[in-house]
């Protein structure tokens, strides 16, 4: 075994061990860059992941590469990594010349000559790129090419451990919440109380920026807010929210996304959106007895796509919500059919003393 196959070996067992013991996707992704680094002989070396929302690559990792660099623009999907995406490894020779580059003139005065990208892969699908950053021109061995595609599926490994651990706690997080919120449906019926409950243990569950529930006034033809958590009181007397407008087609009782608030033209709001620091918003419909009668909203202060087990989580809490109302409903008809009898009793009881 020569010196550097041995220092590849080493180099792969420190990283299998780190991926086995911590869930800390971004610790080992910076491990990985780091190593990669120092044992290849690179200038430097990043990590992007895909995100098949906005199409572009976001950072994960870095080393050896200056901040200015970094923040150069978007990477976007279909220009310098878009080989490496269908899930072989691409070299490009001379970074500021190659078609492929999508900003040679950043890479040539960052001091980047040759690049290599390595596709990230997990379970056959691509998930994202780690590529190889060189400050002279290098043609790549094919044992140099294989250490580096043996460290990107590590990489992937560590992604999914992490995913998968995220997701457990996530799920015991929203039965928690859930159970709360039920809890308090059984003890009270001050619906105002639950709903403003219901709106913060949606923020606190979901790390988001706020959450709110608004319900349909229908001779105004307005959604009118009853409860919100997170949000400032110039964002919430920005104007009446219309029925027809933004939250239309969550009023049709699927759950409605908006990625980019501030660019989707479903938006009613969107500059008071911008000035809040909403990203993106997710409402889902309200129904009480196959009737759509309001929203439960979910606001974000980063662009963020919503899982499904994100929008199961919201769409119990918009059912909880419906149950408090309809618990409400029930005791108001039920205290005023008591009334009416009590005092039907009371008049009759007049009446047969006056006999």
């Amino acid at each position: 075994m020569t010196n550097k196959e041995r220092l590849y070996l080493l180099s792969f067992q420190e990283i299998s061990k780190a991926i086995s013991s911590t869930l800390a996707v971004k610790e080992v992704l910076d491990l990985i860059v780091n190593k990669v680094t120092e044992v290849m002989g690179l200038k430097g070396c990043t990590i992007r992941l895909v995100n098949p929302m906005t199409n572009t690559m976001e950072l994960m990792a870095a080393a050896g590469v200056s901040d200015n660099y970094l923040r150069k623009g978007p990477v976007d999907l279909d220009k310098s990594v878009a080989e490496a995406l269908t899930g072989r490894p691409v070299a490009i020779y001379d970074a500021t010349t190659d078609p492929r580059m999508q900003y040679p003139q950043e890479a040539k005065e960052e001091g980047i000559a040759t690049l290599v990208a390595i596709p990230i892969m997990v379970k056959g699908k691509v998930i994202g790129v780690m590529r190889l950053i060189t400050a002279e021109p290098r043609e790549f061995l094919m044992d140099e090419v294989d250490f580096a595609c043996s460290v990107a599926e590590l990489g992937g490994q560590a992604i999914v451990n992490a995913q998968m651990y995220e997701a457990r706690v996530k799920e015991l997080d929203f039965l928690k919440a859930l159970q709360q919120v039920f809890k308090a449906i059984n003890s009270s019926l001050d619906v105002q109380k639950v709903m403003s409950l219901l709106v913060k243990t949606a923020t606190t569950a979901l790390d988001i920026k706020a959450a709110a529930v608004r319900l349909l006034d229908e001779k105004r033809k307005q959604m009118e807010l009853v409860a919100h958590f997170g949000l400032s009181d110039r964002y919430i007397n920005k104007g009446p929210v219309e029925a027809d407008k933004s939250i239309a087609a969550a009023m049709t009782g699927m759950p409605v996304s908006m990625y980019d608030v501030a660019s989707d033209p479903r938006a009613q709001y969107p500059q008071a959106a911008a000035e809040e620091g909403i990203r993106s918003i997710l409402s889902v419909p309200i129904s009480l007895k196959g009737n759509i009668i309001g929203v439960l909203r979910i606001y974000t202060g980063v662009p963020r796509q919503f899982s499904e087990d994100e929008i199961t989580f919201i769409a119990s809490l918009a059912e909880q919500a419906a149950l408090a109302l309809e618990n409400a409903r029930m005791y108001q008809k039920l205290k005023g059919e008591h009334e009416a009898l009590m005092s039907d009793l009371y008049r009759f009881s007049g009446y047969t003393r006056s006999i």
